[in-house]
């Protein structure tokens, strides 16, 4: 058998050594390829400081009663303003009067189109790629609509698209004009003019304000006049009623073009609402409501107790048909706006930093704070840039863009799209990152 030879001292020294070569070539490398700082970009963003409560709307609200027998059909959309002795709805002998009725105005919407277009020189301006577009976004819309459920809008494009269809057909001379289409639109009308006949009935509003077809049993459940220092047990009472239709109802008229949203906070999400007078507006938005929201006055911030809950009421003055439905609903109260520049909580740093102050007599001294700040990369230098928080969150600070020059203690504050540091170890001021 042959004999196995050890390796030698130097063959192992040397094989040690490349492989601390190649350790240092690799390093160096990385260092070329990477830098050792990662950054973000400060950019302008906007936040609200938003209390998440259960709100009850109160209203004054006159409640409609229907004559009784026959069939109803409204004339007026909830949510919308009637005038006072205004008609809410007609009254049919039956159901297949005001299904004829509804047709006879659809009719009448065609008839009127096609005898639009037909009058001289309405086509004249014509353009086919403008047309093309129009009829493209029109298709894209009713899509639209019946994709996020609202199928009463994409019933209303219908009607436009038919017109575009029609001009574009005249204006390009694939048709002369409509007049077979008009003959037999007028013969169809005449039949369900027949058919739809004459209302035996109306019902009218007693005064004038939004119409809301719906009814709860909680209508004027709560005298508005004192609605400025409800507590927050009475709100809870209000909360706690449940909701049924008033029997032989048709509707409802809020009388006061004012409505309220009532809720109880807690101390610790009160400090935004203590901040704001009687004229600022806060946003409430309904989650669960379509995406509904509406603008409110900060009407009242009745807090029991110096540690306590507070009932908290907002007035409102928009109305629409969503708005209308809401008696009990989740809303997100957005008390505060803040605009700024937006940064990342792993950019925040805080460092001591001296400044040279005068006073009223010009007499001048030195001044120690401890200050909040980032490290913002310049080229291939680091600078450290005071910052006024304005709003954070857990993950993130809006700054003021623009502070008194008197308030900082370094040169400058962050600026707009600045290579703000997230990562890095070892930062400080003037620091060149390779």
């Amino acid at each position: 058998m042959g004999t196995v030879k050890k390796p030698s001292g130097g063959h192992l020294a040397a094989t040690a050594l490349a492989v601390l070569l190649l350790a240092y070539v690799g390093y160096q490398v990385y260092r070329a390829k990477y830098t050792s700082v990662r950054t973000e970009a400060a950019s302008y963003f906007t936040a609200s400081d938003s209390v998440e409560a259960s709100v009850t709307a109160l209203r004054n609200e006159k409640v409609l009663l229907s004559p009784g027998g026959g069939a109803l059909d409204f004339v007026v959309d909830p949510g919308a303003r009637v005038s006072k002795n205004g008609v809410v709805a007609n009254v049919y002998s039956d159901e297949a009067q005001i299904t004829a009725q509804h047709q006879l105005q659809k009719v009448d919407g065609a008839i009127a189109q096609l005898e639009n277009l037909q009058k001289p020189g309405n086509t004249y301006s014509f353009n086919a790629d403008t047309a093309n577009g129009r009829i493209c976004l029109q298709l894209m819309e009713i899509l639209g609509g019946i994709r996020s459920g609202e199928l009463s809008q994409a019933a209303d494009k219908k009607s436009s698209l038919l017109n575009l269809l029609n001009e574009k057909q005249i204006a390009t001379g694939k048709v002369k004009d409509f007049q077979s289409q008009l003959k037999a639109l007028k013969t169809q009308r005449e039949s369900l003019a027949a058919k739809a006949g004459s209302p035996v009935g109306s019902i009218a509003s007693p005064e004038a304000g939004y119409f809301i077809r719906s009814t709860d049993g909680m209508e004027n459940a709560y005298d508005l006049s004192a609605v400025s220092s409800i507590t927050c047990g009475q709100v809870r009472d209000l909360q706690k009623r449940k909701l049924a239709a008033v029997s032989g109802a048709v509707g409802k008229i809020c009388t006061d073009f004012d409505w309220y949203l009532v809720c109880v906070v807690p101390n610790g999400q009160l400090t935004g609402f203590r901040q704001l007078d009687s004229t600022d507006i806060v946003s409430v938005h309904f989650p669960f409501v379509s995406g509904t929201s509406v603008d409110a006055e900060v009407y009242a911030v009745n807090q029991e107790g110096e540690n306590g809950e507070a009932a908290v009421v907002l007035r409102c003055s928009e109305m629409s048909s969503s708005l209308a439905g809401i008696r009990h609903e989740t809303a997100d109260i957005s008390v505060q706006r803040y605009a700024g520049l937006r940064v990342s909580q792993k950019a925040i740093h805080y460092e001591k930093r001296t400044k040279t102050v005068a006073d009223a007599k010009g007499k001048k001294s030195k001044e120690e704070k401890e200050i909040e700040g980032v490290y913002v990369l310049y080229g291939n230098q680091l600078s450290f840039r005071q910052i006024v928080p304005l709003f954070s969150t857990e993950n993130y600070v809006i700054c003021d863009p623009a502070p008194k020059e008197d308030s900082l203690m370094t040169d400058e504050t962050v600026k707009l799209y600045d290579e703000v540091v997230v990562e890095g170890t070892d930062l400080y001021d003037g620091k060149v990152v390779k």
